[in-house]
């Protein structure tokens, strides 16, 4: 990234290298940084790995907000019903994530495209 840049970082917090994010900040590599989610949450301003992110007048930090539209949470009502509703029909459950924790599971889930 050029010296200009600032990385928003609104996704996953384990995408970016954190330490590696703090020593360019740090010796000016690049300008700034929006953080929205980090990979250990919640971020603390003391006894955390990134509590230095507090300190540094280039940095905004929101606490995981982002997420957090009208349509985002009718879009999480919606799906979190159709969940209930196959549920309780019996039928598996469909998984859209991609997250590899839920990907693991073999029985009584059906895998499609999202999240």
């Amino acid at each position: 990234m050029k010296p200009s840049a600032t990385l928003i970082n609104v996704s996953r917090g384990a995408l970016v290298d954190e330490q590696a994010l703090l020593e360019a900040l740090n010796s000016g590599q690049i300008a700034g940084a929006g953080l929205d989610v980090f990979s250990k949450e919640p971020l603390s301003i003391s006894g955390h790995p990134l509590s230095q992110f507090f300190a540094s007048p280039n940095v905004l930090l929101t606490p995981h907000l982002t997420f957090y539209t009208h349509e985002a949470m009718e879009r999480l009502e919606k799906e979190t019903l159709e969940r209930c509703d196959e549920l309780l029909a019996g039928k598996p459950l469909l998984v859209k994530s991609r997250d590899p924790r839920l990907r693991k599971q073999e029985d009584g889930v059906v895998f499609g495209e999202g999240g």
